[in-house]
């Protein structure tokens, strides 16, 4: 993998809750945006902003399933200000609600 893309990769890791616009990611491993948008894609086969998304939605995951925080403060943890956004990113990403998955995965353990 590119080495530039593994160092905006790491960047968006560390920071999943903050919004990084991607001409700043360009900018920190010195690219224009237009070529640090299709090496990326290149390289992950995902643009930036849908990695970010599929990450969060990886994370949200886990938290729902592993914590007891509520569905906003998951949201918030993860950056999203917006619920009801969070929600249905969540609902495509894993075909329910958060609150539909956690309630799914509580009667399915028991």
């Amino acid at each position: 993998m590119d080495r530039r893309i593994e160092a905006a990769l790491k960047v968006i890791h560390e920071e999943i809750d903050r919004n990084i616009p991607v001409r700043d990611l360009a900018q920190q491993v010195k690219l224009s945006t237009g070529h640090f948008i299709r090496l990326f894609k290149a390289e992950t086969s995902l643009s930036p902003k849908q990695y970010v998304r599929y990450l969060r939605m990886k994370q949200a995951k886990s938290l729902i399933y592993g914590s007891f925080l509520s569905v906003k403060e998951i949201a918030a943890c993860l950056g999203v200000g917006d619920r009801s956004h969070f929600s249905r990113d969540f609902k495509k990403f894993h075909g329910h609600t958060p609150t539909g998955y956690r309630r799914h995965k509580e009667t399915a353990s028991q």
